[in-house]
């Protein structure tokens, strides 16, 4: 353990601390801002009232600082894992352009932060909430530190043992710590084994799958040529066929030719008979033709004729149907008023009937009436009679 320092640091030593610190802060307040999901959100529509602010000088700085962020990220992964004396070289290279460009970035944003002094706040918003929020932790981090160190540079001798004794004890803790953190990062690395073999099958089995994939493409095409080779055999043979066929079919086409040519000259004392006979019989049928014209015409005036007698036939039919229409209609009538007259008669004589009837039958009771009164008096006289004989 280094032994603390007995000396007190003078004013001038404590304000220059200060001071680099300080710069240290402003330095990392700017840079937190410049990350590449900052750039994208300027770049888009919703970050140009940002971007004016920010001004074109400083944005291509800001643009320049991402690209070589990203080409020492490349260098520095080429070089873990290739291990050569280029890739070293690129590294060199690679961080003395960020270092300077870096500087320049820091230098412009002090400048604009001048006319602008809320750019950093700006820019900011434009940060992932998860990183804002461990950069200000950061940020107040920092800003103990820099108090701590104040308070360190001011505290005396006393003090300063205090603090020694809190320290070894922060110290044994940090032992304990420490070895946590081995024990941890033993745990990771196993973890750390395990993905890589994991990782390492992972591309055993897809060096597998292209290799498949090799074979089934070299095999298609194998079999592609194979296939367009005897296509292209089986159309060669057709074409060859084809012009034999085509010559023979010629051959047959000439030879036809010449018979036909042959046959049309021995022909031709025929055809001439042939029209001569035609144009004969055309005489016969336009005679046929004439006589069956003429006879059509005498039949078509007979039909006139029949067919007028026909309509007055028709004519006089309509009218006979016609009288015998009101003929059967006043028949009908006749018919309807005997009906009714008879219907009349009957009516009258079911009446009488009816009325007879009701005579007889009140007759009937008027003469019971009387033949009942007639037999009571009876049967009271000869009551009477019978009285007196008992006397």
């Amino acid at each position: 353990m280094p032994a603390m320092p007995t000396t007190k640091h003078t004013n001038t030593d404590a304000q220059r601390i200060l001071n680099i610190m300080d710069e240290l802060k402003d330095k990392l307040s700017c840079l937190s801002v410049c990350t590449p999901h900052v750039l994208n959100a300027l770049q888009s529509e919703d970050g140009q009232a940002t971007q004016e602010l920010v001004g074109p000088d400083l944005m291509k700085t800001f643009t320049e600082q991402t690209k070589l962020e990203d080409l020492y990220m490349m260098a520095t992964s080429n070089d873990i894992n290739e291990q050569r004396d280029e890739g070293e070289d690129a590294v060199r290279e690679e961080e003395v352009q960020l270092k300077k460009n870096t500087l320049e970035l820091c230098r412009k944003m002090k400048e604009r932060q001048r006319p602008v002094p809320n750019l950093v706040r700006e820019l900011r918003n434009f940060q992932d909430q998860e990183q804002t929020r461990n950069i200000i932790q950061f940020l107040h981090t920092l800003k103990d530190m820099q108090d701590l160190t104040l308070k360190r540079l001011q505290t005396s001798v006393e003090e300063e043992r205090m603090r020694t004794e809190m320290l070894e004890n922060y110290k044994t803790r940090e032992a304990e710590a420490s070895k946590r953190r081995q024990q941890l990062e033993r745990d990771l690395s196993l973890v750390r084994r395990e993905c890589e073999r994991a990782k390492s099958q992972r591309m055993q089995i897809l060096n597998k799958l292209k290799a498949e994939l090799l074979y089934v493409r070299e095999s298609k095409q194998r079999r592609m040529d194979s296939l367009r080779s005897r296509y292209d055999t089986r159309m060669k043979e057709h074409e060859f066929t084809f012009a034999a066929k085509e010559e023979d079919l010629q051959k047959k086409i000439a030879t036809l030719r010449e018979a036909n040519k042959k046959a049309r000259g021995v022909n031709e004392e025929d055809e001439s008979g042939q029209k001569h006979k035609t144009k004969r019989q055309e005489m016969e049928v336009e005679i046929v033709i004439r006589d069956y014209d003429r006879q059509v015409k005498e039949k078509a005036v007979q039909l006139g004729d029949i067919s007028d007698q026909y309509k007055n036939e028709q004519k006089h039919l309509q009218e006979l149907s016609d009288h015998f229409k009101k003929v059967e209609e006043e028949k009908r009538t006749i018919g309807a008023e005997e009906a009714i007259t008879n219907a009349r008669l009957a009516k009258k004589a079911n009446e009488k009937g009816r009325r007879d009837d009701s005579s007889s039958l009140v007759q009937a009771f008027w003469r019971g009436i009387i033949q009942r009164e007639a037999f009571n008096t009876m049967k009271k006289a000869g009551k009477k009679k019978g009285g007196k004989k008992k006397k």
